[in-house]
C-alpha cells in the first residue's frame, strides 16, 4: 500500500498518540492492511499538545464523519485501537486502511493511497468530534 504524489496534508498528533500508533505500526509492520500507511502518516505527523492545534483532528477515540472517495459513500465511524474496534459498533481500527488515513486529519481534508491490490482509494474528512485538537 503506498500514497499517491498527491500533496498530503498535514497530520496532526498528540505525543501519547503518537507513541501508541509508531509502537503499533511497528509491532504489526506488513502484518495488518494499514500498517505502512499508518507508519508513513506518524512519519510525517506534526505533535502537538492537545487543544494546541489549528482546528480538531482525528485522533484515537474520535468520531468522525467522512466520505469515501471511492464509492462516494458518507460514513460515520469512531476511530479506536484493534483491542476495541467492532464494526457493528461503528469503531474501525486504525491499523485499517481507512483508519489509518484518518488519523490526524482536520475536517475538510482529503487522503488518496494506492491499496495492495492496485486500486486509488480516497478518504475526506466532513467533520471531527472529541477530536485531539478540540
Amino acid at each position: 500500500m503506498t500514497t499517491t504524489t498527491q500533496t498530503l496534508p498535514t497530520v496532526y498528533v498528540t505525543e501519547a498518540d503518537h507513541e501508541i500508533l509508531s509502537n503499533l505500526a511497528d509491532a504489526v509492520a506488513g502484518r495488518a492492511a494499514g500498517s505502512r500507511v499508518l507508519a508513513g502518516e506518524m512519519a510525517r505527523a506534526v505533535i502537538v499538545e492537545a487543544g494546541q492545534a489549528p482546528c480538531p483532528f482525528v485522533g484515537i477515540g474520535s468520531t468522525v464523519d467522512y466520505q469515501d472517495l471511492t464509492s462516494g459513500q458518507p460514513r460515520r465511524v469512531r476511530l479506536s485501537l484493534p483491542r476495541d474496534a467492532s464494526i457493528d459498533k461503528g469503531r474501525i481500527s486504525v491499523l485499517t486502511p481507512v483508519g489509518a488515513a484518518l488519523i490526524g486529519m482536520t475536517a475538510g481534508e482529503s487522503f488518496h493511497w494506492t491499496d495492495n491490490d492496485g486500486r486509488l482509494r480516497g478518504v475526506r474528512v466532513i467533520s471531527v468530534e472529541d477530536g485531539a485538537g478540540a
